[in-house]
This record gives structure tokens, C-alpha cells and sequence, in this order.
């Protein structure tokens, strides 16, 4: 199961880079992708959701059909000049009763500063708030209850963070970290167009106004190793992962290197396994202004042997731009006092059960 969700994660990733920062004027394809990238402020939505799971002994206590009914949406303003951008997540749950959950975010590439609104956490539906309630002992509406002076503020992640694990966030960490961060996407999407523009031509069919690609099992591992090996050499992406794993940077070599052999060993024995059926569609509907409409993803991968099965769909669709709120002023972001006090408020409701 965890090996099926890495290939969907690795896939789902390499798609949304493209999005964001390869163009070609080969094809029809290509262009539309180079054309979306000319959009300095653009809204897209994109929705993750299942259409086949089975075999899988991690999810045998969960209804097959409430997995299919559920999905995960996100619907992304960026604002490209001014390092903006605006998300909301949207969570579905299949089943009876069904559950919704909605959360937003408020970023700023050129602060490092990223706000959640507290709302979020007092405007949950009941059957979620019923759950969680069950969960914690009602720890979760005590708590909210004695903080309702904080519904219309904002957290800080960062000093939130910071609060909660008692360490010093290095600003200029965060700066760094961004930067490489933006550095890897380049050269990622970079990377990935140079493999898909190197794919015959007979990969693309074109039907009315939609142009779709296909990736059988053994492209599809080739663009794993390739990715992965674009990870190996490089620097930023290797400085990241030793600031984030707390290792030197011969540690952080070292350990990326032993965790490259594994994966693509892995990803070896699933191209040699002949009971492994893996392939991906990409459909694409061009659009003159936005450079594309929406973009259709299907991934499908079976273990015949084991009776496993994994099949889900993953689109994006271009929106009317919708204008990025403006962050919270400070007397609306949550204090350092105010998120001791909540602290202290959980640690206390808890010791009352």
C-alpha cells in the first residue's frame, strides 16, 4: 500500500511542477502547458479522488465505497509578481453520514509568514466535531469553548511552531529554505519536460479539442529513476534534506544515497514483475487565454498476484481569477500569550479526564 501511494505521490507532484514551470513549442500539448506559465495571476482547482480501491489489508476496515465517494480538493489563487497565494483545502469523506471538512491558508514567499485562520478549527461540521469530540474526551469544544476570542484571528505557523516545540525558528533558515525549495522546482519541471519532449510523438493523440498522453509501466519507472537521480545531484535539494533531516552535509549525502538504491531497486522489481499492470493518461483541453481549461489525469496500478488495485483520477481546471485576500494585521494575528493559554487549556482539559 505505502509503495501504490508513493508512485501516486511522486506522479501527482511531477504534474503539478510541469503546471507551474515547463513550456515546449513542439505540440499542441506542450504549448498549452508553456501558455499557462504566462498567467502572472491565475485560480486552479484540483481534485484528487479514487476510483478503484481493493486488496489493500491496511484499509480492510474501511468501506470500499465510502473511499470512492471521497476526494480532495484544492483551489490555489497566485499572485506571481507579489509571491502571493491563497489556498483552500477541501476534505469529502464518503459514507453515512458523509463529512466535509474545509481549511485556508495564506501564504507570502517574499515573508516566509504562512496564516491559518482559527475559524477554520470553530466551524467544523457536527458528524467531524462529533469525531473528534470522541477522540479527545471533548477536549476539542472545551478548549474552543474557552478560546472563542480567538475565532476571528489568524495563527502564525511559524511562531505557532515555534510555541509548540519550544525552539528558536531561524528566520533566515526559512528564507534560505524557500529559495532552495523554489531552486528544485525549477530544475525538477525542467527535468521532467526534457523526458516527456523526449517521448515519440505517437504518444500523443489528439481527439476534438483535447490532446492526451500516455506513460506505459516502463516509462513511468523511467521517469521515477530519472527524477530520483535529478535529486542526487543536486545541491539545494541535498542541503534541504540535511537541514531538515539534522544531518552534516556527507550524512545527508549518505543517507540520500542509501534511500536511492532502495527506491530504485523498488522501482526495478516493479517494472520486472509481470503481475504489475501500471500506466497513467494525461488529457489536456488547450484553451487560447488560460493556455489550458483543465487537465485530466487517470492512474491505474493492479497487482495481480496479491489482488491489489489502486485506480484514481486527478484534475485541474482554470477558474476566473479570484482576488487574494489581505493578510491579517497584527492585532489579528494570535499572540505568543494567547497561544500559551490554549496550550495550557488542552494540557489542563486533558488532565480532567
Amino acid at each position: 500500500m505505502k509503495k501504490a501511494i508513493l508512485i501516486l505521490t511522486m506522479i501527482v507532484i511531477a504534474i503539478i511542477l510541469f503546471l507551474t514551470a515547463c513550456s515546449s513549442p513542439k505540440s499542441a500539448f506542450m504549448s498549452s502547458f508553456r501558455d499557462i506559465i504566462k498567467n502572472e495571476q491565475y485560480t486552479a482547482e484540483f481534485k484528487l479522488n479514487p476510483t478503484v480501491i481493493s486488496g489493500f489489508s491496511e484499509l480492510a476496515m474501511l468501506n470500499p465505497e465510502a473511499l470512492k465517494e471521497s476526494y480532495l480538493t484544492v483551489k490555489t489563487s497566485r499572485d506571481i509578481p507579489r509571491d502571493l497565494t491563497y489556498n483552500t483545502y477541501g476534505l469529502h469523506i464518503g459514507g453515512a453520514p458523509a463529512m466535509d471538512i474545509t481549511a485556508h491558508s495564506y501564504e507570502n514567499g517574499n515573508t516566509g509568514k504562512i496564516f491559518v485562520p482559527a475559524a477554520d478549527f470553530f466551524q467544523m461540521q457536527a458528524p467531524v466535531r462529533n469525531i473528534l469530540d470522541l477522540t479527545t474526551n471533548s477536549v476539542y469544544s472545551s478548549v474552543l469553548a474557552s478560546n472563542k476570542n480567538l475565532k476571528e484571528k489568524h495563527f502564525d505557523v511559524l511562531q505557532t511552531l515555534q510555541n509548540a516545540t519550544n525552539q528558536v525558528i531561524d528566520q533566515k533558515m526559512v528564507d534560505d529554505q524557500s529559495e532552495q525549495l523554489s531552486a528544485i522546482e525549477k530544475k525538477t519541471a525542467f527535468r521532467l519536460y526534457k523526458e516527456l519532449n523526449d517521448l515519440d510523438k505517437t504518444h500523443y493523440q489528439t481527439k476534438g479539442d483535447a490532446i492526451t498522453l500516455t506513460l506505459n509501466k516502463q516509462e513511468l519507472v523511467h521517469l521515477g529513476d530519472a527524477l530520483l537521480d535529478e535529486f542526487q545531484s543536486d545541491d539545494d535539494f541535498l542541503n534541504l534534506y540535511s537541514e531538515i533531516m539534522g544531518l552534516t552535509a556527507d550524512g545527508a549525502k549518505k543517507s540520500w544515497s542509501q534511500n536511492l538504491k532502495k527506491t530504485q531497486q523498488w522501482l526495478s522489481d516493479i517494472e520486472q514483475n509481470k503481475a504489475i499492470d501500471l500506466n497513467t493518461k494525461i488529457t489536456v483541453h488547450p484553451d487560447a487565454d488560460k493556455g489550458m481549461k483543465q487537465l485530466l489525469m487517470t492512474f491505474h496500478y493492479q497487482n495481480k498476484a496479491t489482488k491489489q488495485q489502486l485506480d484514481f483520477d486527478f484534475t485541474m481546471e482554470l477558474l476566473p481569477v479570484e482576488k487574494i485576500p489581505a493578510a491579517p494585521s497584527n492585532d489579528k494575528i494570535i499572540s505568543k500569550r494567547e497561544i500559551d493559554k490554549l496550550m495550557t487549556d488542552v494540557i489542563r482539559e486533558q488532565r480532567k479526564q
